[in-house]
């Protein structure tokens, strides 16, 4: 047991502040002042006695409760650094005042080197992800570097000079930035001087994607960026404001994309504990965690259902599934039991007035959607996730109730929402919404009001086939978003809910051909949008800035780093390269390749690869000269089953022979 009286402790060391939101003040003329550290002799350097300093009055009230604490070992990856990036230019944009650019938008600190400096100097850095453009609404700001959008963080690290040459690395802080601005120097330091550590608790990717389509590449390159920067510690919505919280709606999309990208098991182990230890009471799961607190609803809280059966067919972990199987299931109690109307048995959550119950957020047209057909769909959704579950946990009589109510909301689903004639989906309830005239019985037609009912297979046999006629139509179409803008065919309208599955919705049902359009459209909304306008992240909004019209007005509410839009690389590799999971075999023991090539030959070719628990999958597809080329690389003792399309037998060969005379080969 530790001896309070042996304890001593030192307050003016070099590090004077640090905060991960604010930054850190450090002051190097203090280092030689902490001589004394490894013998902790009470000398003038300022070493004292320690004093006790208890809980009360220094603490938020309600929150110094421990009883019920429970001190748990770390696991899972820790936070390191993994990249070293240098400055690519330098521009004065005011005397005095110098900003670098990283070329890549990053988290992590600076690693300024320093020579020929006087003591006590004080150097300023400050960061941001954009700067001013030139535009007539920024006059007076062009080239200063934006900061409205981080809201109330400071974002800035104050170093004091001791005189030489020395470093300036932040050891307590961390940033969302692409450029630096350094003041308190009167000329520029070397370009070669202004360094930036990446840091992640992602070291390396597990997964590669590469295709004929430049601006695609830069799009899979952006959403490892970003999934490197969102990554630390807890999956954070951004890491540059001050919020870098555990959304639960970004990693409920997410989810699937991230397995592929890297090894992340214990990563999601250690976020569904977090969410099991602040689930309320009555089972809600809560929008953000480990935090707490936050709006977002059902389509936020599918997260605990979504995120542990990925991580389970990914890595064929069970053992996630037994521990977090009694928190699921509370929270499909709590969600019958609170959230179902018990007059019109709608799903209608808590507070259904409330704009906290969030649908497709920052949809292009989430005001035309009936939230409460979304979020029906969504709790589909969760209880086909939880029979799957059970009966892995051989639970059988769990297993038989959730099917049961799977079923019978599935046929609510159809009766309620899907008009009998034209088979287009309509509202279910009136929005509460004082500036709608949205009523039941009214057309809906949105995008994501075909796509999440598509890709979670809730429509009838009857009514699918007109469903995807319909949400082709929704596509290629031209739109008008909700604040009147006119989008041209093949436009994103969906938000970060709808944008994770539409491809898969239309790859599922034989429509991969207007999936590749919508992957490889530039103009706005699109995902190769942001790429257009000089994006090296996922952005929050798929037009957080344009060349013409800057920020739009959003100089607050944007966010340059944010991984949900980025949820279509589960659809690069489970699609364009035909790396799947077998349901039945999960961990990739026995998995599916079924490579789907561009039916729109605009992308010639797709090749990459996924680092299993087995060893490397590869697939690649090449067009050229009227024939499509495949290559698999099937690690050792693992099976795989390929899926190749032609129309007549003859016209497969493997290695030059026609794959006919191979008796191993099935055609469908």
């Amino acid at each position: 047991m530790s001896d309070p009286a042996t304890w001593s402790y030192f307050n003016n060391g070099p590090v004077v502040y640090g905060s991960f939101f604010q930054g850190e003040v450090y002051d190097a003329s203090k280092e030689s002042l902490i001589e004394g550290w490894s013998t902790a002799s009470y000398n003038a350097s300022g070493w004292t006695p320690a004093k006790e300093v208890t809980l009360e009055g220094h603490v938020t009230p309600g929150i110094n409760d421990h009883s019920k604490a429970i001190l748990t070992g770390q696991f899972g990856q820790t936070v390191k650094k993994i990249k070293e990036l240098s400055a690519q230019s330098v521009q004065e944009v005011r005397p005095g005042v110098f900003v670098y650019d990283m070329g890549q938008n990053m988290v992590g600190v600076s690693k300024i080197n320093l020579s020929g400096m006087e003591l006590g100097k004080k150097i300023y850095l400050r960061f941001a992800e954009v700067k001013y453009p030139d535009l007539p609404e920024y006059k007076g700001n062009v080239g200063m570097i934006m900061l409205e959008n981080i809201r109330a963080v400071m974002a800035q690290d104050i170093y004091v000079t001791k005189g030489g040459n020395e470093t300036i690395a932040p050891r307590f802080t961390f940033h969302g930035y692409r450029f630096v601005e350094v003041t308190g120097i009167e000329r520029p330091l070397p370009i070669e001087a202004v360094k930036g550590t990446v840091i992640s608790s992602i070291d390396k990717l597990a997964s590669h994607y590469e295709t004929s389509n430049q601006k695609v590449n830069k799009l899979w390159e952006n959403i490892t960026w970003s999934t490197y920067a969102n990554f630390l510690s807890i999956p954070t919505d951004c890491p540059q404001r001050n919020e870098r919280l555990g959304w639960s709606g970004d990693i409920s999309v997410f989810c699937r994309t991230a397995t592929y990208l890297a090894n992340v098991p214990q990563f999601l182990r250690r976020h569904m504990l977090a969410m099991r230890d602040i689930q309320r009471p009555d089972g809600r799961f809560t929008d953000v965690a480990p935090l707490g607190g936050g709006f977002g609803g059902i389509l936020w809280g599918s997260a605990a259902l979504a995120v542990a059966w990925e991580s389970y067919q990914q890595y064929d972990d069970k053992q996630l599934l037994a521990e977090h199987y009694g928190a699921m299931k509370s929270y499909i109690k709590y969600i019958l039991e609170k959230n179902i109307d018990p007059k019109t048995n709608l799903l209608t959550q808590e507070n259904p007035t409330s704009w906290s119950n969030l649908g497709d957020w920052l949809g292009p047209e989430q005001d035309k959607n009936d939230n409460s057909l979304l979020w029906e769909a969504y709790f589909i959704y969760d209880l086909e996730i939880m029979k799957k579950v059970a009966d892995v946990l051989g639970k059988a009589e769990d297993a038989k109730e959730f099917n049961e109510r799977y079923l019978k909301r599935k046929q609510f689903f159809n009766d309620t929402y899907v008009d009998k004639q034209s088979k287009m989906i309509h509202s279910g309830f009136k929005q509460h919404k004082v500036d709608a005239n949205l009523k039941r019985g009214d057309s809906v037609d949105t995008q994501i009001s075909y796509v999440l009912p598509l890709v979670f297979d809730i429509y009838k046999k009857e009514n699918k086939a007109k469903a995807i006629d319909n949400l082709v139509n929704t596509i290629v179409r031209q739109n008008k978003a909700d604040n009147g803008t006119v989008c041209p065919p093949y436009s994103l309208m969906t938000g970060f809910i709808g944008t994770a599955w539409i491809n898969k919705a239309l790859s599922d049902n034989g429509r991969s051909d207007v999936a590749y359009r919508l992957l490889q459209q530039t103009t706005y909304p699109s995902w190769l949008y942001s790429i257009e306008q000089g994006a090296t992240t996922i952005w929050e909004r798929l037009n957080s800035y344009t060349h013409t019209n800057g920020f739009g007005g959003n100089n607050q509410m944007n966010s340059f780093n944010h991984y949900s839009f980025g949820a279509v690389g589960a659809w690069m590799y489970n699609y364009s390269l035909g790396i799947e999971r077998d349901e039945n075999s999960p961990g990739f023991k026995h998995f599916i390749l079924r490579p789907e090539p561009d039916p729109t030959g605009k992308m010639t070719y797709a090749k990459g690869y996924y680092e299993s628990m087995y060893g490397r999958i590869e697939s690649s597809w090449e067009i050229k000269n009227n024939t499509c080329t495949y290559r698999f690389v099937v690690p050792a003792n693992t099976t795989a089953t390929v899926y190749i399309a032609a129309t007549r037998e003859k016209d497969i060969a493997e290695s030059g022979k026609p794959v006919a005379q191979n008796k191993a080969v099935k055609f469908l």
